[in-house]
C-alpha cells in the first residue's frame, strides 16, 4: 500500500503483528468455542477427534511426508537415480543453483541469458511495474515492453540474490549458550551468534550473507548471496493477461494466466547488463506428459516438522483467527477502493495480496479439516515416537519433548489471543494509533530516561510531543470500521469475562455499534484535549473518562504483561523444536528435506493431470481455453479477454500449450521458480499452486490432485512472438543473436 494512504487509513498489515503460529489451522471459522474454552482452563482443544484417531490406525505412509523441497548441499542423489533414472552431476547442481535467484524479498526467478535477463512471475513484478508507471502511462494495466536496453525502466529497490557459497556453523550458533540455561537466554544467545556470524562475513567480504536455520534448529548454514543492483523491467504482460480469472481462478487448475516477466540484472551504476554465463536455455517444446521436471526457487515457509499439538493449536485457534483477520481486511479495502479511482489505484497491490492470502489460508484450512490429512500426521508422529522409545538413549534424552511442546501450545492458546487484540499495532486505525501514542508517551515521560522504551528516548520523547501537540486529520469512517474489526475479533476469541471485553461494550451492544459509540464519543482528535492530558500526565490519563482513551489505557497495560509471557512462550518453544529436531536426525539422518525457509531448494516432480470434479484436468492447457473461457462468461470481468489477445487472435497457434502442472513440491515464495528438465532447460515458470495443494503445508502429498501450476515454455514463446511481437526479447531467450 502507498505509505501516504497507509498512514491516513491507519492500516497494519497482517504479517506484521500477528503472533501464535507455526503455521496453519483446523476448526471451524466463527466458532471459536474450543479456543475460548482452552482460555478460562479447558484442555480438551488439543485432542485429536476419534476420527482422526480411527484414521491413524490405517492409513499408510509414504515416506514422503516432509516433501521434497532439498537443499542443495544435500541432494538426494541417491531418490533421484532410483525413482527417475537421473544422475546429477556436481557440475548440473552448481550451474542450477548459479541460475536460479531470490526476487527481493518475496519471490524467486532465474537467468535466462548470458546478459542478466530474468524471469519471474508478473505478479512478483507488480511492485516495479506500479513504480515505473505514470499518470500518463499505467504499465499493469496496458503492459511494458522494452525492445531495445535504452527502454528498459529502472525498478527503484529491487535487488537478487544469487547462492554463491554455502557453511555449516551448527556448532557455533548451538553452542553459543549453556545448554541447561533458561529458553530465553538460550534463544538472544543463538540471534546473537547468527548476528555476529552475519557481521564477520560481510566485514570481510562484497557478499550478502544470512544464517539459516533449517530444520526448526537442527542445523544453522551460513548462505552467502551475490546480489544484483540495479534491475531494470524489460517485460510485463497487462494484468487481465498476467491474472486472467482474477481471485475466482487463483489457486485453481486449469488455469490461463501468462503470469511471466522479464527484468534484466545490471552492473553496480546500470550502465552495462549484468554478466550471467550460468544461465538457464530455453526448451521451445516444453515438457510433456511424464516427463522429469524440476523447480528451484525459495519456498517461503512450510510447517510439516510441527507436533500433532501445533498443528490442533493451528487447527483450533491460529487459522480460524487469520481468516477472520483476513475478511476484514479486505471488506476495508475494498470499501476503500469503491471511494475513488485514486484510492482503488492505491490500494489495488494491497487488496490482491489480502485475497491471494485469504484463499490460501481457507484453503490450507479446508485440508486441516481433513480427517485423513489429520490421521497420517498423527500416524507419522507414532512411528517417530516409537522409534524414540525403542531406543532408551535416545528415549532419556529426547522422549519427553512432544509433551513440553503440548503444554507451551495451551498455553499460547490462552495468550495469544488476548496479546493480539490489546496490541495498538494490530490492525490499526488512526484514532487507536494516536490514543496508543499519547497513553505510551505520558507513561514513557513519566520514567527515568534509562527505563523508558526505546521509542521514546532522547530527542525522540520531543519528536513525539511535538506530533501530539500538532493538529492531526482522522476520519471517523475508518476509524469505526478498523475499530470494529478488532471489537469483533474480541468477541469471537475472548472469554465474555475478558477485560477487554467488558471495557469495549455496553449490553446489548454488537462490534459495529460499540465502536461507534466509541469513536463518536472520544475527543482524541482534539488537540487541547490531547494537550491536557499531555500536562496533567498519569493522573489526568487514569483519571480520564474518554471511551477511547479508557480502552486503549487497557490495552496498553495488558499488552506489556502479555509480550514477556510470549516472548517465554516461543522462546521455549524454539528450544524444544531443537531437540525435535536433534531426535529427528537420530532416528532418520539426514535423508528428510527441511521445512521451508524463504531460501534456495530444488524440488523433483513430474508432468501429471489428476482426477477433478468427477472428470480429468489435463497436464496442459491451450490457447483456445482463454478465449473459449472469456466467452462463457460473456467476456465479463475477471474473464474479460486481454486485448491484446482479442486483437492478435489469428496471429497465434491456439492449440500451444499455454499452461500446465506438476506433482513438484511448492509454496508461496516458489512464485516466479524456475521449472527446468534434466538437461537444465526451462520448460515453464511455477506461478501457482491448485486448491489440492494447499493443505501441503501441513504434510506432503500428491494423490489427492496437489499440483504445481506454471505457465510452459511454448505458451511463453507463442504469446511474446504473435500476440506482443516481443521479437528481441525472444531472439535473446533462444540464444539466436547476440543481445
Amino acid at each position: 500500500m502507498d505509505r501516504t494512504l497507509a498512514a491516513r487509513l491507519g492500516f497494519v498489515a497482517l504479517g506484521i503483528t500477528l503472533t501464535g503460529c507455526a503455521s496453519g489451522g483446523r476448526g471451524e471459522v466463527g466458532a471459536p468455542s474450543r479456543a475460548q474454552a482452552a482460555v478460562v482452563g479447558e484442555r480438551a482443544p488439543l485432542q485429536p477427534s476419534e476420527a482422526a484417531l480411527r484414521t491413524a490406525d490405517r492409513v499408510e505412509l509414504t515416506g514422503t511426508e516432509l516433501g521434497t523441497m532439498w537443499t542443495f548441499e544435500n541432494p538426494p542423489l541417491e531418490y533421484w537415480q532410483e525413482r527417475y533414472g537421473f544422475t546429477a552431476t556436481p557440475e548440473w547442481l552448481e550451474k542450477v543453483r548459479l541460475a536460479s535467484v531470490r526476487y527481493g524479498e518475496i519471490c524467486s526467478a532465474s537467468f535466462v541469458s548470458p546478459e542478466g535477463l530474468v524471469m519471474t512471475n508478473h505478479h512478483c513484478a507488480r511492485d516495479c511495474i506500479e513504480a515505473v508507471s505514470t499518470e500518463q502511462r499505467d504499465y499493469i494495466v496496458e503492459g511494458f515492453y522494452a525492445p531495445r536496453r535504452e527502454d528498459e525502466l529502472l525498478c527503484p529497490d529491487l535487488f537478487l540474490d544469487q547462492l554463491v557459497q554455502i557453511e555449516d556453523v551448527t556448532a557455533r550458533v548451538q553452542g553459543a549458550a549453556p545448554a541447561d540455561a533458561p529458553p530465553t537466554r538460550v534463544a538472544a544467545a543463538r540471534d546473537s551468534a547468527q548476528a555476529a556470524i552475519e557481521a564477520e562475513c560481510e566485514a570481510t567480504s562484497d557478499l550478502q550473507c544470512q544464517v539459516v536455520s533449517l530444520f526448526h534448529g537442527g542445523q544453522y548454514k551460513l548462505y552467502r548471496y551475490r546480489r544484483y543492483s540495479p534491475v531494470k523491467l524489460v517485460f510485463a504482460p497487462e494484468l487481465q493477461a498476467g491474472y486472467f480469472g482474477g481471485d475466482p481462478d487463483n489457486f485453481t487448475y486449469p488455469r490461463y494466466a501468462l503470469d511471466v516477466a522479464f527484468v534484466r540484472a545490471y552492473e553496480a551504476g546500470g550502465r552495462s547488463p549484468a554478466r550471467t554465463p550460468q544461465y538457464f536455455q530455453w526448451d521451445a517444446d516444453g515438457a510433456q506428459e511424464g516427463e522429469l521436471v524440476f523447480i528451484t526457487g525459495n519456498p517461503g515457509s512450510t510447517s510439516r516438522q510441527i507436533t500433532v499439538s501445533e498443528l490442533l493449536y493451528e487447527q483450533q485457534y491460529r487459522h480460524p483467527f487469520t481468516i477472520a483477520i483476513l475478511e476484514g481486511q479486505r471488506d476495508f479495502l475494498r470499501w476503500v477502493a469503491s471511494t475513488s479511482p485514486e484510492a482503488e489505484r492505491d490500494v489495488r497491490d494491497q487488496l490482491f495480496g489480502i485475497e491471494n492470502s485469504l484463499k490460501a489460508y481457507g484453503g490450507q484450512y479446508a485440508g486441516l479439516r481433513d480427517t485423513l490429512l489429520v490421521g497420517r500426521k498423527i500416524r507419522w508422529e507414532q512411528e517417530f515416537r516409537a522409534r524414540v522409545e525403542d531406543d532408551r538413549a535416545l528415549r532419556d534424552r529426547y522422549g519427553d519433548v512432544w509433551d513440553r511442546i503440548e503444554e507451551i501450545q495451551y498455553r499460547k492458546l490462552e495468550v495469544s489471543p488476548r496479546l493480539n487484540i490489546n496490541n495498538v499495532e494490530f490492525i490499526g486505525g488512526p484514532h487507536v494509533q494516536v490514543a496508543g501514542m499519547l497513553v505510551r508517551y505520558i507513561r514513557a515521560a513519566s520514567l527515568p530516561e534509562a527505563e523508558r522504551p526505546e521509542a521514546f528516548r532522547g530527542e525522540r520523547l520531543a519528536e513525539v510531543e511535538r506530533l501530539l501537540r500538532s493538529p492531526v486529520r482522522l476520519d471517523d469512517q475508518i476509524g469505526i470500521r478498523l475499530l470494529t474489526l478488532r471489537l469483533d475479533l474480541a468477541r469471537r476469541f475472548l472469554p465474555p469475562d475478558d477485560p477487554f471485553v467488558r471495557e469495549a461494550f455496553r449490553e446489548g451492544e454488537d462490534p459495529r455499534r460499540a465502536a461507534e459509540r466509541i469513536i463518536g464519543g472520544t475527543r482524541i482528535g482534539d488537540v487541547a484535549f490531547r494537550t491536557s492530558l499531555i500536562e496533567g500526565g498519569e493522573r489526568a490519563l487514569a483519571a480520564s473518562d474518554d471511551p477511547l482513551v479508557r480502552l486503549v489505557r487497557l490495552m496498553d497495560r495488558t499488552y506489556a504483561e502479555l509480550l514477556p509471557q510470549w516472548q517465554e512462550l516461543t522462546a521455549a518453544e524454539s528450544v524444544e523444536e531443537t531437540r525435535l529436531a536433534q531426535a529427528l536426525f537420530a532416528v532418520y539422518g539426514t535423508r528428510l528435506p527441511p521445512d521451508a525457509t524463504f531460501t534456495l531448494r530444488i524440488s523433483d516432480g513430474v508432468v501429471s493431470g489428476y482426477p477433478y470434479n468427477g472428470t480429468i484436468a489435463p497436464p496442459h492447457t491451450t490457447f483456445y481455453g482463454i478465449y473459449d473461457r472469456s466467452a462463457s462468461f460473456d467476456n465479463a470481468m475477471p474473464f474479460t479477454l486481454p486485448p491484446s489477445f482479442a486483437r492478435r487472435r489469428d496471429a497465434i497457434d491456439l492449440a500451444t500449450p499455454f499452461d500446465f502442472v506438476t506433482t513438484n513440491d511448492i509454496t508461496g515464495g516458489n512464485s516466479g521458480s524456475p521449472m527446468i528438465d534434466r538437461e537444465a532447460r526451462v520448460v515453464g515458470v511455477a506461478f501457482d499452486s491448485n486448491i489440492e495443494g494447499l493443505p501441503n503445508e501441513f504434510l506432503f502429498r500428491t494423490e489427492t490432485g496437489a499440483r504445481a501450476v506454471g505457465v510452459h515454455s511454448a505458451g511463453i514463446l507463442e504469446a511474446l512472438r504473435g500476440i506482443y511481437q516481443a521479437d528481441a526479447l525472444l531472439a535473446e531467450l533462444l540464444g539466436r543473436r547476440s543481445p
